[in-house]
């Protein structure tokens, strides 16, 4: 073991002990509660001084932290400022520490990785990814959800087999270092790879469910036009490898819901707030809650660069306020569930 790796052992370690006792342990599911969180790619547009100041403006309990490849945290600010890093246990404490200050939680990652078949054949998972993974559990993140990415997220250029192999192999390296230091791994359904069902059903079948799951984005799937109907279809699929979910919507015109469309089409502009668009959250959240679903739900509206800055903040509550009440509906008491079982009838 070199010195830099047993000095961060020893600093986790040592950490872990003072911290307070919500961290999950090895070999338990994310218990979440259907809480929702906020992507924090979204905070920065509320125009406020800081991250924290704008989650706890939108009322929600935490938040998703995005990390990038150099262990950076870009999207996580103070005034002009993005001084947080996942390179140590220090750091991680500090943002972990900042968080519990403000009354936040931090209990998801995110965090790309570019899928390099030949480099990942030959020197496996990043580096920085299983550093990343080592510091989770001093952050407070019970899990990481992995979006693998190519260099074109519109077209095809790596043959499927090659690409479903060479992921199969990163996921391997991810989800053992997971299960060392007891972090949940996940991948998410994206890009014109993982919205087919024949590429995520054939990885996810190389892994038992309590090894690897899915950041599960319903509107992912409409993304890659694929008609509403079969929209459904898939999330019923694969709702019961669902780890974490994102909420978020798109509006299309009538004649354009249940066809095929090209991967992207419109999305930008149709993208809408989450209670306003063609999915309907009160049904696909009533299968989360049958497949005993207990983890997280993301905020993640794409929508709020149409409105005027003084007008996001009220868009993402409500987002929010929606979400909460499906959920309450459904985990309340009979007579709340009664309530939401007819309205998905």
């Amino acid at each position: 073991m070199s010195v830099r790796r047993a000095f961060l052992f020893v600093s986790v370690a040592l950490i872990l002990i003072v911290m307070t006792p919500s961290l999950k342990t090895a070999g338990n599911e994310v218990k979440g509660g259907m809480e929702v969180l906020l992507c924090n790619p979204l905070i920065e547009q509320l125009g406020m001084s800081s991250t924290w100041e704008a989650a706890k403006a939108v009322g929600v309990k935490g938040i998703e932290i995005h990390v990038e490849s150099d262990l950076s945290c870009s999207k996580l600010f103070v005034g002009k400022e993005t001084p947080y890093r996942l390179d140590s246990a220090e750091n991680a404490w500090r943002i972990r520490n900042d968080a519990l200050k403000n009354e936040l939680l931090t209990p998801v990652l995110v965090a790309p990785i570019l899928l390099e078949p030949k480099k990942v054949k030959s020197e496996g998972a990043p580096s920085w990814a299983l550093q990343l993974i080592e510091v989770a559990p001093v952050v407070g993140a019970e899990l990481i959800y992995f979006p693998i990415v190519t260099d074109n997220f519109t077209q095809v250029t790596i043959p499927d087999e090659e690409f479903i192999e060479a992921s199969v192999f990163l996921l391997n390296d991810l989800v053992s270092a997971g299960n060392r230091h007891g972090v949940e791994i996940a991948l998410e359904n994206l890009s014109v790879y993982w919205n087919r069902a024949e590429i995520l059903d054939k990885v996810l079948f190389e892994f038992a469910p309590d090894e690897l799951g899915v950041c599960l984005d319903p509107i992912n799937f409409y993304w890659y036009g694929h008609p509403r109907g079969d929209v459904y279809k898939l999330f019923d699929q694969f709702v019961p490898r669902a780890k974490h979910f994102h909420a978020k919507n798109v509006k299309h015109n009538v004649a354009k819901r249940e066809v095929e469309r090209e991967p992207g089409w419109k999305y930008s502009e149709n993208s809408v707030a989450v209670p306003d668009g063609d999915l309907d959250f009160e049904r696909m959240i009533g299968l989360l809650v049958d497949a005993d679903y207990d983890g997280y739900i993301g905020i993640e509206d794409d929508s709020l660069g149409q409105y005027e800055p003084e007008e996001r903040l009220a868009v993402l509550r409500k987002d929010v306020e929606y979400v909460r009440r499906i959920v309450k509906g459904y985990k309340g008491g009979s007579s709340d569930r009664q309530e939401a079982e007819n309205s998905r009838r």
